[in-house]
């Protein structure tokens, strides 16, 4: 289905979301456990996705990760964020996403990767962003790659996932050449190695 008969909107998580959020969750486990560091089991109730929430409330509020709900039509179809968000000299942030498997197939990852690089590069004014996928996620690296991300290269054993350290293949995309704004000295030091969010 092309992306424009399908809908796909943006909209800044909330603990209104949090019921939903917890069944998305529950539904798409095996999923999210595939490619992405484990949880425990309480991370998949409503106390664990309120948890969650408050956190990711509190990151975006000291400018450290926004985080999105993917909708369409107005249903929670997934999630989105940038994390690990870098000022001063790099402008950087790291995309992380999920798409509940009812809404697969249709276009609707690489539309909300697309809103969210939008968002990034205009009101957010970051410089650069990165996303890293595992080599047997063939689907998340088609998505990258349609929403205008370049191959890096790979990043052996980056994270330890259903017992195993996995390589990660590094997408980078790069973003308008304005200078940044420079607040400290601080804010220019160099980045620490980080590894991939699974949103």
């Amino acid at each position: 289905m092309a992306l424009q008969q399908t809908p796909v909107s943006l909209r800044e998580v909330t603990h209104a979301d949090v019921a939903a959020m917890t069944d998305m969750m529950v539904r798409n486990r095996a999923d999210v456990e595939r490619v992405g560091p484990a949880n425990s089991d309480g991370f998949f109730t409503t106390a664990g996705m309120t948890s969650r929430i408050d956190q990711v409330i509190d990151e975006s509020a000291r400018g450290e990760r926004r985080y999105w709900t993917i909708r369409v039509d107005g249903a929670l179809a997934g999630d989105i964020s940038l994390s690990h968000i870098q000022r001063g000299a790099l402008q950087n942030a790291n995309v992380g996403y999920m798409v509940d498997v009812a809404f697969r197939g249709r276009g609707v990852a690489t539309a909300a990767v697309r809103l969210a690089v939008e968002r990034a590069f205009g009101e957010l004014g970051l410089h650069r962003l990165e996303a890293g996928v595992m080599p047997s996620n063939v689907g998340s690296q088609r998505v990258l790659e349609r929403a205008g991300f370049s191959r890096v290269g790979i990043t052996r054993s980056l994270l330890y996932i259903a017992g195993r350290w996995e390589d990660h293949i590094l997408y980078e995309l790069v973003g308008p050449d304005a200078a940044p704004a420079m607040t400290s000295t601080s804010d220019a030091s160099a980045p620490e190695a980080r590894g991939g969010d699974s949103g």
